[in-house]
């Protein structure tokens, strides 16, 4: 045997007393008894069991002692392992890496990513060109647009991975405090391991996932910030082992042999599973591994990376899970790139850029072999006729007949040509412009074109700020609003004397079960010495504060005990066994509690009344008809103001009962597989028979201009819906305040169980509304599913959470339930679940096509804003993740507004035209080449300077468009604010339609022939420069450029509405740049002769070009804006020529002039005769 061990204070406590003999020879034979097999298990393995109940007998008589520590031996495929203390050191394991790229993969990566773009790669073709050397373009005229994005690009990668990269680093070198070879040692936080034990004071953040082992409490509890992780900023209680709570300093954890089994790493944030086995230091590792009876463990034992240590003085922990293992970071997935809807339209516009170039290209290829052709054989006719001069182009090298080679020549010489059909420059301005500060600003322009919005209503159209209202016991209603303490004057007697004492006894029961049902922790101000409560969801904390005002006091709380002051100021105090925790599936909470007074147990139950009810006896003694009655009318009562109601209930539990509970319960909450599960299934079992003790009622009230906004958004045409978890009375009310439910709207409810049920109540509501319509249900059910369908009813749905299980089990009954939403005015889910949110907004994305938006501000809203085409976070009470995980976040719904249609309608409109804009410009530069191939018998020659190629995208029409995608406004922020009819008819297609893409064709080719043929008759009498020579080719470059130029630059003139001074800097800018551009070029010989650019500029002709040239070109334009504003004007172009009025009016050269009443009337007149703008008045 092994020696005796040294007298320890540790091996004394009662947990390791049965450990203190084992040794080498643990494993060595024992008794077969039932009692020896325990000893067995006993001596190698230190018991973590809780305190057992007091009876040791089940109800069949049998023993239970040592029933738990007797649990299934080792799996041997346990997925996950940690163990303590650590055999092998490794450093790094703990290192994480967010980045997109390192030094090395960077360059293949990020070309990789880039060429997967069509348009890069097409480029990259353009610029491969310069390899087969039969291009009329200079090397840098064919690389520099590819060189010009990749740079932006990189630079905007570079940017944004050296962001991740500081961040990595920061986490990566964080000190942290680990217990190795028996003490504390400092380590980078990249180098901690599995099985490591880590020291946490206050405030520190945990950089792995850790099992509790004990804290500086002694019950083993602590709290922590879990912000990071799920958004949520109340504190969270969680605890150690109560066999190892005790366990706190350096020396006694270094005498122990911890072993852990778990799941493997998974990103599920609520959720762990698995086990702990700990023994005496001196037992081998191979004897620990046959051990038997392991603790099981929870998410209540587990610190996630991320969270942060509160109100707690230290902490140690056993690390599980490191690095890339960690939870959150396996929760670091990429979610799907979100893009707008016009972004998808630009790429099929590109698309068609492509197919003009493809035009161009194959045209250009074509009779170039014409004249080839054409050539070749006039000069084999003149080598039959044997005429000595038959060469036709002379000056040319001779003419040979190598069709092919001469055909792949000229093929690649036009694609290199043709490649700046494609805006270059949009694409960068697209990158670099952002308009506002958002997660993601791909979805700017969306903004501008929503159809429909989800919006949740806790915390996102009310205050999430909830204050008791009501309670209501066994008939009594207390209404705290008015009388505050109301429930505590009635149990000390002060009011109420003649009630019976069973009603005030029922009463004094209903605020014990309020005071202990619930995971809010009680804390004490350090200013103020007052008691203020945290808690997971802030109606708990209403509820106490609500007691509080009754003289009821939660004074203290710790893992196993609380302690409350009673009505009279007596402290109680209660044991707490178990906690059956709320959550989304179960609706409810359970407590189950001994009164250390009497040592009777009790369990107490709230939740919502559906779950609550369907769990009262039925026994008229416990449960009369007459009260349920009375309770069920008041909770109708308080849903129909827009309360938020709970129903309490509680049963007494027998020492048999509680004990064959706690044996299923552990059984439930060993499992290593569906734990969850099984412990929901014990929790049902269990929580039935109870008696009804009262409801509570509490008020959420809506946020400032909750009713306004809504309003607003319906006369922009948008369509809202609602999904909450609250009760359909409470739903429908709060539709009703916040003017959702309009005066006289009819409410249609679909409140079913299961998919024959829905169908026919589906069915029904379809009649109605089709008799509201005036149509048969066959043409409501045929009319289209977009946007241009018929107008709504005015009806609102409203959908409980159980008819919608029912309606997404059958694909026919979600289509015929999404036609029946679509048909009403709005739509209220009530009882839905996160999952259920998510659904109900995919329904409407995929099955209508229309552009989605989704609103909330907690955690279960999450899913259902990444559904959506745009997702909002409020940052309200209930946490950060709703915020995290949105595309675009602030603090009231009210600025859901002016997002809309000030931010997202600018959006729109700007990117609009840009994109028209940039593909106008391109086309017109390039069929003007086109068009000089005629006259220069194909030869692949180019009309413009070769630099000019570059610095036309680059420069010279670079600043106008960006500064347009910044500054420009149509109608002032004021106006789009007083009239939502504006929003509406951008959604309608006012600024990308196909008049715009036809336009968009038209113009290029129009400009295109005025500007060369312009020049060609300007020029066809030979011009002659100052000193009477002919123009050369160089100036004839510049010559027709600068008109281009000019023609280019104008059309954003005309494009423009709202000028600042910046555009003006742009616009001159640009012309500035042409001529310096050109002496630059001369200067460095880059590309035409010495002196072009003065014999240019010398020329009448070429200012007389200069100016005719673009005012033909822009006159059907200006022709054609001037006739439409006249004969067709648009809303904008009324409300913008009142606000020009008006504010001539407020001129001082014009507060005298009495005729400005008449263009007043005037201008009232005209709008008068607009139907959609019928509120503009020119005062």
């Amino acid at each position: 045997m092994a020696p005796p061990l040294p007298p320890d204070p540790l091996l004394d406590h009662p947990a390791l007393s049965a450990a203190s003999t084992a040794g080498a020879d643990s494993a060595a034979p024992k008794a077969s008894s039932p009692d020896d097999k325990m000893t067995d298990v006993a001596s190698d393995h230190v018991s973590l069991t809780r305190p057992r109940p007091r009876s040791t007998l089940n109800r069949r008589g049998r023993s239970t002692l040592g029933r738990r520590a007797s649990t299934r031996s080792l799996d041997p495929a346990v997925p996950w392992r940690a163990s303590f203390p650590v055999a092998h050191v490794h450093k790094g394991r703990n290192n994480i890496r967010t980045t997109k790229y390192t030094v090395l993969t960077f360059l293949p990566l990020f070309i990789f990513y880039q060429f997967s773009r069509f348009y890069n790669f097409y480029f990259l073709l353009g610029a491969l060109t310069v390899i087969y050397g039969s291009s009329s373009l200079s090397p840098v005229s064919l690389v520099s647009p590819l060189v010009i994005v990749l740079v932006f690009a990189a630079a905007k990668e570079i940017i944004e991975d050296y962001s991740r990269y500081r961040s990595d680093r920061d986490a990566n070198g964080a000190p942290c405090q680990v217990l190795r070879n028996g003490s504390k040692i400092g380590l980078l936080a990249k180098d901690i391991q599995e099985g490591d034990v880590i020291f946490l004071t206050k405030g520190e953040k945990l950089p792995v996932d850790a099992i509790i082992f004990s804290t500086s409490a002694e019950d083993g509890t602590c709290f922590v910030e879990t912000a990071e992780l799920d958004g949520e900023t109340n504190l969270k209680r969680r605890t150690a082992l109560a066999s190892l709570s005790h366990v706190t300093t350096e020396a006694e954890i270094s005498k122990l042999r911890v072993l852990i089994q778990c799941e493997k790493p998974n990103e599920s944030l609520i959720s762990f599973q698995g086990r702990i086995s700990v023994v005496p230091g001196h037992v081998t590792e191979a004897a620990h591994e046959a051990t038997e009876g392991f603790e099981p463990l929870s998410m209540s034992n587990m610190l996630l990376r991320g969270a942060v240590l509160r109100n707690t003085d230290f902490c140690w922990a056993v690390v599980v899970y490191t690095g890339h293992h960690t939870k959150i970071i396996k929760n670091l997935k990429t979610t799907g790139v979100k893009k707008s809807r016009m972004e998808k339209w630009l790429n099929w516009l590109v698309s068609g850029a492509f197919v003009y170039n493809a035009i161009l290209l194959v045209g250009s290829t074509f009779l170039q072999w014409v004249h080839y052709r054409s050539v070749i054989n006039t000069e084999s006719d003149r080598k039959a006729q044997n005429i000595t001069n038959y060469k036709v182009e002379w000056y040319l090298p001779d003419t040979t007949a190598s069709l092919g080679k001469d055909f792949a020549d000229y093929f690649i010489s036009y694609f290199s040509l043709y490649t700046y059909v494609i805006p270059i420059s949009l694409f960068v301005t697209m990158e670099i412009r952002v308009p506002m500060k958002a997660n993601n600003t791909n979805l700017n322009e969306d903004l501008g074109a929503v159809d429909y919005i989800f919006s949740d209503k806790t915390g996102t159209l009310t205050q999430n700020e909830m204050r008791l209202a009501r309670w209501y016991v066994d008939g009594i209603e207390f209404d705290e609003m008015i009388n505050e303490g109301g429930l505590g004057q009635v149990i000390r007697g002060e009011k109420g004397g003649s009630l019976p004492v069973e009603t005030v006894s029922h009463i004094k029961l209903f605020a014990q079960a309020v005071a202990l049902c619930h995971d809010a922790i009680p804390s004490t101000d350090e200013k103020t010495q007052q008691i203020f409560y945290e808690a997971q969801s802030p109606d708990e904390t209403a509820l106490l504060y609500g007691l509080m005002n009754s003289g009821i006091v939660l004074q203290t709380r710790n893992k196993s005990t609380l302690q409350v002051t009673n009505a009279f100021g007596d402290p109680e105090r209660f044991e707490i066994l178990n906690t059956l925790e709320f959550n989304s599936d179960r609706k409810r909470m359970s407590v189950i509690v001994r009164n250390t007074v009497d040592n009777k147990l009790y369990m107490f139950t709230k939740g919502a009344d559906n779950i609550i009810n369907a769990r009262l006896s039925q026994s008229s003694p416990v449960y009369p008809a007459d009260r349920k009655r009375k309770t069920d009318l008041a909770l109708q009562q308080f849903s129909e103001i827009g309360l938020r109601t709970l129903m309490v209930a509680f049963r007494n539990l027998t020492e048999e009962e509680y004990e064959e509970f706690a044996e299923e319960f552990y059984e439930a909450s060993n499992s290593l597989s569906d734990r969850e599960a099984r412990v929901a299934e014990v929790a049902e079992k269990y929580e039935r028979d109870l008696v009804l003790l009262g409801a509570t009622a509490i008020e959420d009230r809506l946020q400032d201009q909750v009713p306004e906004s809504i309003e607003f958004l319906h006369r922009c045409g948008i369509r809202l819906w609602v999904l909450t978890g609250d009760k359909k009375e409470t739903a429908i009310n709060i539709g009703m305040s916040s003017r959702l439910i309009r005066p006289g709207m009819s409410v249609l409810v679909l409140a079913t169980a299961s998919a024959e049920q829905a169908l026919a109540r589906i069915d029904e509501l379809l009649g109605e509304l089709a008799q509201q319509l005036g149509v048969s249900v066959g043409e409501l059910l045929a009319q289209p599913l977009g946007r241009a369908s018929a107008p709504p009813a005015e009806a609102c749905l409203v959908v409980t959470g159980e008819a919608l299980e029912a309606v997404f089990a059958d694909a026919g009954l979600r289509q015929r339930f999404l036609r029946l939403g679509l048909r009403c005015h709005s739509v209220v889910c009530c009882r839905v679940t996160p999952l259920q949110k998510a659904l109900v907004v995919r329904l409407v994305r995929d099955g209508v096509g229309a552009i989605t938006l989704a609103i909330g501000d907690g955690a279960n809203d999450v899913s259902m804003i990444q559904a959506a085409h745009v997702g909002v976070g409020i940052r309200g009470r209930e946490g950060t993740q709703a915020v995290r995980s949105s595309d675009y976040a602030f603090g009231e719904f009210r600025f859901l507004i002016r997002l809309l249609t000030v931010h997202g309608r600018y959006s729109y409109m700007r990117l609009a035209g840009l994109i028209f804009y940039s593909l106008y410009k391109n086309l017109t530069f390039i069929t003007v080449q086109w068009w000089f191939g005629f006259f220069s018998d194909w030869s692949g020659e180019t009309v413009y300077e070769n630099i000019f190629f570059v610095c036309f995208n680059v420069i010279f029409t670079s600043l106008p468009p960006l500064f347009f995608a910044i500054f420009e406004k149509d109608v002032d922020e004021d106006d789009l604010e007083r009239y939502p009819e504006l929003y509406a008819q951008v959604r309608a297609g006012t600024y990308w339609n196909w008049i715009h893409v036809v336009t968009t064709v038209l113009s290029p080719l129009w400009h295109s022939i005025v500007i060369f043929f312009g020049y060609l008759y300007l020029q066809s009498e030979s011009i002659l420069d100052a000193r009477g020579r002919g123009i050369g080719f160089w100036v004839q470059c510049f010559y027709l450029s600068t008109p281009m130029l000019l023609t280019v630059l104008l059309k954003m003139c005309l494009q423009t509405r709202h000028f600042v001074w910046v555009t003006w800097l742009g616009l001159l800018l640009s012309v500035a740049a042409d001529p310096l551009v050109q002496v630059v070029v001369e200067a460095t010989g880059l590309g035409s002769d010495p002196g072009t650019s003065a014999i240019q500029h010398a020329m009448p002709a070429f200012y007389l070009t200069a100016a005719a040239v673009p005012v033909a070109c822009l006159l059907p334009d200006v022709s054609a804006a001037l006739l439409r504003r006249l004969l067709y004007p648009s809303d904008v172009d009324l409300i913008a020529e009142a606000a020009s009025v008006a504010a001539s009016r407020r001129s001082p050269t014009n507060r005298r002039k009495v005729a400005g009443a008449a263009v007043a009337d005037q201008g009232a007149g005209a709008v008068e005769g607009n139907a959609s703008i019928e509120m503009l008045e020119v005062k």
